[in-house]
């Protein structure tokens, strides 16, 4: 079983060469933490999501109790895990982009809560560093669906409703944000329409972002720090009930990757030619959950999981669309899955809110229009029906578990046979 990397090994090594898996193995589990360990009012609790820091010292997790946690890998392969209760639903969690443990000023995150002011919150104690407030005409605070960094990590970029409120990092407060309306006048058509559910740069370092939303007609578009709202842009083709997810190839910075809810395929787009996607990759996701996918940041494979608890790994190299690991790792939902960024190691964390409501007499993923629609996606939206629905004795999760598996391959071989001569992007 492979060894886990403390923070404290992670400062002294140097830059290490790409990790070698073996994904013909079935993985071993080195650490499982079940959320149900720290239920409290939600007694269904289970894991919205996880990703690993930059060194891959900790990882961020949110999870259905409206609870932020931070588990930092010790040196005996267990968790040390510091909670951050959240007043309200999460409905987006960040690492900035340089955060280690081993660097006290750079380990934060950003959170946005429901109702509340965009933070920047220290990952060591909990404590507010900055806000970065956004105020709608009624004066009221908007909470973004979405967040990214550009990638000098100077500003930070926040996915509202019909707009993009943009952030100097070093200035916070209120009337610092420049907002990027996505809309153009009632009398015009055209713009980009909905809540901001997905953002993210294109790894070029030329600015140039896509924004993904919940509305059908509108679903992703391409912008540029330098055109402002003016998109470059429409990506054409897309299926599935909103967007959840955009990423990129590390590699080849024209290849973009976008999951959808409610849609069994992650599709695949060339921005050269966003009429059509090239390919999809298929997984089983037919609800209103978010199903993340990660990109191997050496530009070898990508990686997702499903609403049955498989998890698949496809080759990006080739483009290939049969999956070149699938395992059944879990018993419910796969909402994230990570690779670890310099060992043979898989993140995933599991659970779902349809086994806390499915016997409700009134509610199902199409019921609900203005809580399924719109907060459904949060990743931590929809408690309080969870918790009225407990006190009923209304069923648990399958699967409620942390998981992290090692996939080493023998010294010297990889079982992919990718070139791994590139550091990653």
């Amino acid at each position: 079983m492979e060894e886990l990397i403390s923070a404290e090994a992670a400062a002294s090594q140097q830059w290490p060469s790409a990790p070698v898996y073996d994904l013909e193995q079935n993985p071993a589990s080195s650490i499982s933490l079940d959320a149900r360990e720290f239920e409290d009012e939600v007694k269904g609790n289970f894991w919205r999501s996880a990703r690993w820091c930059m060194d891959g010292s900790s990882v961020l997790t949110t999870t259905e109790d409206r609870t932020i946690r931070i588990h930092t890998v010790n040196d005996d392969s267990s968790f040390e895990t510091r909670s951050f209760h959240q007043p309200d639903a999460i409905h987006s969690t960040l690492w900035y982009p340089s955060a280690t443990l081993s660097t006290p000023e750079t380990f934060c995150f950003v959170a946005s809560i429901r109702d509340t002011p965009v933070r920047l919150i220290d990952g060591t104690d909990g404590r507010v560093r900055a806000s970065y407030p956004t105020i709608d005409h009624r004066e009221r605070f908007i909470a973004p669906h979405s967040l990214a960094f550009n990638h000098t990590g100077s500003r930070l970029y926040c996915g509202c409703e019909n707009s993009i409120e943009v952030f100097d990092i070093s200035s916070p407060g209120y009337d610092q944000g420049e907002r990027l309306k996505l809309i153009y006048a009632k009398k015009e058509k055209g713009g980009q329409k909905g809540i901001i559910s997905a953002l993210s740069f294109c790894p070029d370092y030329s600015g140039t972002f896509a924004a993904g939303t919940y509305s059908s007609s509108s679903s992703v578009s391409l912008y540029s720090d330098d055109t402002g709202f003016t998109p470059l842009a429409h990506v054409e083709g897309l299926v599935g009930g909103g967007v959840t997810q955009i990423g990129w190839h590390p590699l080849n910075p024209t290849i973009m990757f976008i999951s959808s809810r409610r849609s069994s395929s992650i599709q695949i787009y060339d921005t050269r030619d966003l009429s059509a996607p090239l390919s999809s990759f298929d997984r089983n996701n037919s609800s209103n959950q978010r199903i993340g996918f990660d990109v191997d940041p050496w530009g070898r494979w990508l990686s997702s999981g499903d609403e049955t608890g498989t998890v698949r790994i496809w080759d990006i190299s080739t483009m290939d669309t049969k999956a070149i690991f699938e395992e059944k790792l879990h018993q419910d939902a796969v909402g994230s899955v990570q690779f670890h960024p310099f060992q043979p190691l898989l993140l995933t964390c599991s659970g779902s809110r349809k086994h806390l409501q499915n016997e409700y007499e009134d509610d199902d993923d199409e019921s609900s229009s203005s809580e399924f629609e719109e907060e459904s996606e949060d990743e931590s939206g929809s408690e309080d029906r969870a918790i009225s629905g407990v006190k009923k004795g209304y069923p648990q999760p399958f699967d409620a578990t942390l998981r992290i598996w090692s996939m080493k391959g023998q010294a010297g071989q990889d079982t992919t046979n990718n070139d791994l001569s590139t550091a990653p992007a």
